[in-house]
Formats: structure tokens, sequence, C-alpha cells
């Protein structure tokens, strides 16, 4: 069976539609990119973020009121001309993530390092909120 282009395109134009219906109900336009982890140990919060394809100079990371936001833009390949997208899965476009940090960070001293598409963000927790160790005074 042979399957006329046209079909391919009129498909794309509809779930793009239908994206951008459900997207109004979203914050941002793809609230699943990027993937992201979080891990709470003793002395700071790590946050890692998978990021294919991007490098650290397209990527911004802000912190303000205890929000962590990851922005940047993902910039669409080169298309040939007069060729047609039969399947797209990746997205294009800007993207904005925010993840509310549940605890008090030392804002100073945030780091982020990236590599192999993964990028890792180390919140210190500040020192008012990391457990202490209580000593038992004897009588």
């Amino acid at each position: 069976m042979l399957w006329n282009l046209d079909v391919f395109s009129e498909m794309e134009r509809l779930r793009r539609e239908m994206n951008n219906l459900v997207s109004g109900y979203e914050q941002g336009g793809n609230p699943t990119f990027p993937l992201m982890n979080v891990y709470d140990g003793k002395d700071d919060l790590v946050v890692t973020a998978e990021l294919p394809g991007l490098s650290k100079d397209q990527v911004k990371i802000t912190f303000a009121d205890n929000v962590l936001t990851l922005s940047g833009e993902i910039k669409a390949l080169p298309k040939s001309k007069g060729m047609v997208i039969v399947r797209r899965e990746r997205s294009e476009g800007a993207f904005e993530k925010t993840l509310r940090v549940p605890t008090k960070v030392k804002q100073d001293a945030i780091s982020a390092s990236f590599a192999n598409g993964i990028l890792t963000i180390t919140l210190p927790k500040a020192e008012e909120v990391k457990p202490k160790t209580i000593a038992i005074a004897a009588k």
C-alpha cells in the first residue's frame, strides 16, 4: 500500500494542534523536558537533568526564592528541501522547567557540571537544616 505524504503532514498538523490545546493546562510547553532526578543527601541536594544534544552554553540555570529553573532552547535540525516530517518524538524550541526546593540551601555555594548530556546541580544545604547530633550530658 502506498501512503500519500499529505496524510503524514496532516497527522503531524493534528498532533501539533492537540499538543497546543493540552499545553495550555500545563506549566511550560513541555513539562517532561528535561527529565530530572533529585537526590537528598545529608549535606546537599543533587539534581540531575538529561539534556541530550545540548551544550552547557545552551542551558540557563537560575535559583530564586527556593525555586530552581532550567531553561534553554533546542534548535531545529536543518530540514532538507522538499522533505516532510514523517515522525517526530523529540521536541524543538524553548523549554523551561522549575523545581521547588523543599529546604534552605546555601545559594552562593550552588554548583553545576555538565558531561555527556547530563547536567548535575549540587545545592548545599544551609547549616540550620542539616541534621545535628545532640550529646547527652551525664549527671
